[in-house]
């Protein structure tokens, strides 16, 4: 994947910075040679965020809201380390959303956080 001023936030889309903006860390990493290892932890946080928006889904029919909070914070960590802030800001949401006593919201966030991140995985596969 290219590390050039698109993944710094400078595209002409405005959407996209929102979406996915590369961290100048792993910006840096790629620069100094290490692009594989960059393009893996992209890999790695797709795959995992998969399957942990699984469990989610179980925990959110199951009325599980502890393992929807767990989940949510694991998710949003990883998204904040990948430059995944929308991504990270639905997970905010839902596990504040899952510490209230009737937490009445979470199918509806549920669903935002699906979509944002079909979006990270788009920008993502657009940028390659």
């Amino acid at each position: 994947m290219p590390l050039d001023s698109k993944s710094s936030g400078t595209e002409t889309r405005s959407d996209l910075p929102a979406v996915w903006v590369i961290p100048a860390a792993l910006r840096q990493l790629a620069e100094c040679g290490d692009a594989e290892l960059v393009e893996e932890l992209i890999a790695v946080f797709q795959t995992d965020t998969a399957e942990r928006l699984e469990l989610m889904h179980r925990a959110v029919d199951a009325a599980d809201y502890a393992s929807v909070c767990l989940e949510a914070h694991t998710i949003k960590g990883s998204a904040l380390q990948l430059g995944a802030n929308r991504l990270a800001e639905v997970c905010l949401k839902m596990e504040i959303e899952a510490r209230k006593t009737r937490p009445e919201g979470l199918v509806p966030l549920f669903r935002a956080l699906l979509r944002s991140f079909e979006e990270v995985r788009g920008v993502i596969a657009a940028r390659r």
